[in-house]
C-alpha cells in the first residue's frame, strides 16, 4: 500500500467516526422524535455521507492529479536528462569534429621512405661482355658526360650485368688497383641492385672522392627514379662534406608527404651528422629549404618548440621562415642518412 492511499483511508476514517458521533449525540439528546425530526436526522446523516463522499472524491481528484503531476514531473526530468545527454553527445562530436579539423591544419609529413632498386629475373639468361660494358661506362663517367652514362645503365646489358650480383655485397670493378690487385686509385664499380660508383679508391675500398648512383628500372613504376651520393668517402661509405640527392616520378608522388630532394652537410659512415642543408620537394613540384641539426643520424629537436597534437616533433625550420617546421615522429628522426647502399664484398671476376 502506497503513502496516497493509506493517507485517503485515514481521512475516510476521521469522516465515519465524525458523523457516527453526531448521530450519537443527536438520538441522546433529543431521545425519542418525531418522525419529522427522524426525517431531518436521516438527511443530516445522508448530507454528513455525501460531504464525506464528496471528500473521498475531492481526495481521490487530489491524489489523481497528484499523480498526474509527478508523472508528468517525472517525465519532463527524463526529457530534461535526455536533452542533456543529446547536449553532452552534440558537445563531444562537436569538440571531436574540431580537434579533427585542428590537426589539419598541423604540419604531420616527414620524408618519404625510400627503398632499392629491385631488377627483375628477365635478364637470368642475358649474355653480357663485363669488361667491354665497364670499360664504356667508366670512358663516358671520366669525361663527366651523365647523359651518355644514364642512358647506358638503362640498357637490358647493363641491368643485367648488375643483375648477376643480386643478393651478395660482391662488385665488378674496372680501374687502377694495387700491387695486391685490389682497387686503390680511380675506378668503376658495378653492384647488384643497379648500383655504380665511380671515384677514389684505397686498398680495396671506396676512399676519397667519389660518386655513387643507384638507378631504378623504368620498368620498376616505384617513385623514385634515382639517387646518388656525391662527396667524400671512408671505409666503403660517405664521410665528410657531400651531397645526397634523389630524382622522382612526380605521377606516383602522394599529395601528403614531404620528399627528400637534396641533404648537403656532413656526413659520417653514411649518416647525417651536423648542421644539415635540406631541399624537399612535393608533388607539384614545389621546393622548400630547411635547416636542422644530425647527430649520428638523429635529428635534434628545434629548440623552444613542442611535439604538435599528433606527438610529432620539429626538427627543420624553413630557412626563410624559422617559425615554420617540419615534423617528423621520433622514430621517424633516426639513423637519416644515405640508405640502401651496398658495401663490403670484393672484386667478382669476369
Amino acid at each position: 500500500m502506497d503513502k496516497q492511499e493509506k493517507i485517503k483511508i485515514a481521512i475516510t476514517a476521521g469522516i465515519a467516526a465524525v458523523i457516527l458521533l453526531i448521530l450519537v449525540l443527536v438520538l441522546t439528546l433529543s431521545g425519542a422524535k418525531d418522525n419529522g425530526d427522524d426525517q431531518k436526522l436521516s438527511e443530516s446523516i445522508q448530507e454528513y455521507a455525501d460531504i464525506a463522499a464528496s471528500d473521498v472524491s475531492t481526495l481521490d481528484a487530489m491524489t489523481a492529479s497528484q499523480e498526474a503531476s509527478s508523472e508528468e514531473a517525472r517525465e519532463e526530468e527524463a526529457k530534461e536528462e535526455s536533452s542533456s545527454s543529446d547536449s553532452a553527445s552534440t558537445d563531444v562530436l562537436t569538440t571531436t569534429s574540431k580537434m579533427e579539423a585542428a590537426k589539419e591544419t598541423v604540419s604531420g609529413n616527414s620524408f618519404y621512405a625510400t627503398d632499392k632498386a629491385t631488377l627483375k629475373n628477365v635478364y637470368k639468361n642475358l649474355k653480357v661482355d663485363v669488361k667491354a660494358q665497364l670499360k664504356e661506362l667508366s670512358l663516358y663517367w671520366s669525361e663527366d658526360n651523365m647523359t651518355a652514362v644514364r642512358d647506358l645503365t638503362h640498357l637490358e646489358r647493363f641491368e643485367a650485368m648488375s643483375y648477376q650480383l643480386s643478393g651478395t655485397n660482391d662488385f665488378y670493378y674496372y680501374g687502377e688497383t694495387n700491387s695486391d690487385g685490389k682497387p686503390n686509385g680511380t675506378g668503376l664499380a658495378v653492384y647488384g641492385d643497379d648500383q655504380y660508383y665511380y671515384g677514389q679508391w684505397a686498398d680495396g675500398v671506396r676512399s676519397g672522392n667519389g660518386t655513387w648512383i643507384s638507378f631504378y628500372p623504368k620498368y620498376s613504376q616505384y617513385v623514385v627514379t634515382e639517387h646518388l651520393y656525391t662527396g667524400q668517402w671512408s671505409l666503403d661509405l660517405p664521410s665528410g662534406q657531400g651531397q645526397e640527392h634523389y630524382d622522382y616520378n612526380y605521377e606516383d608522388m602522394n599529395e601528403e608527404d614531404y620528399y627528400l630532394q637534396n641533404a648537403i652537410g656532413n656526413f659520417s659512415n653514411g649518416l647525417y651528422n651536423g648542421e644539415m642543408y635540406i631541399i624537399t620537394v612535393d608533388k607539384n613540384d614545389d621546393t622548400i629549404e630547411w635547416n636542422g641539426t644530425c647527430k649520428n643520424g638523429t635529428w635534434e629537436q628545434v629548440l623552444y618548440t613542442t611535439v604538435d597534437s599528433k606527438g610529432k616533433i620539429a626538427y627543420l625550420s624553413e630557412r626563410e621562415d624559422s617559425d615554420h617546421h617540419l615534423y617528423m615522429t621520433m622514430e621517424g628522426a633516426k639513423n637519416n642518412g644515405v640508405r640502401g647502399i651496398i658495401y663490403g664484398g670484393s672484386v667478382k671476376g669476369y
